[in-house]
């Protein structure tokens, strides 16, 4: 289990590197880095589940079902560690509709255009326009990504694994 945990450690932190050189570039032309920050988020969940139970968590993207696996007290250090990392910067009264955003953002972006079928390109456009005037409401948003809490539940996670090891 130790090796595991140490691998998925390993993998987690590597895509967060790589997610690091994306957002420091000023030429990158997609959401590529978010990707690799939410896949290193469910890594990170998968291992506090292992290290947690000493079972491998099984292989579905539904991280508020996996979140609601982990026992409480594991539940409620990561969420402490979290909401020190950036106090009155994030908002993470409601974890379940975060986790929800997340699994949206690594299910349904990954494969950006289908976001829009059954639109013509002007109406995708009429869309994002619209939502332009409107004056960008992040509720509005066809894909919210809340970086701040993802980096700090990540983190959160990254810490009681690092612990666990």
């Amino acid at each position: 289990m130790r090796d595991r945990l140490v691998r998925m450690c390993r993998e987690a932190k590597d895509r967060l590197h790589d997610a690091d050189i994306l957002a420091a570039s000023i030429d990158t032309r997609s959401d590529s880095q978010a990707l690799l920050r939410v896949l290193a988020f469910e890594v990170l969940l998968k291992a506090a589940l292992l290290a947690a139970s000493g079972r491998p968590p099984r292989n579905v993207h539904k991280y508020a079902d996996l979140w609601r696996q982990l026992p409480a007290p594991v539940q409620a250090e990561v969420l402490a560690f979290a909401r020190a990392r950036m106090a009155g910067h994030t908002d993470l009264s409601d974890v379940e509709k975060l986790l929800k955003w997340f699994q949206f953002v690594f299910v349904n972006t990954r494969y950006h255009y289908e976001l829009y079928d059954g639109y013509t390109l002007a109406e995708q456009r009429e869309l994002g326009e619209l939502w332009e005037n409107l004056g960008a409401p992040t509720e509005e948003a066809i894909v919210q990504y809340h970086p701040l809490e993802l980096q700090c539940l990540t983190e959160g996670l990254l810490a009681y694994v690092e612990k666990m090891l």
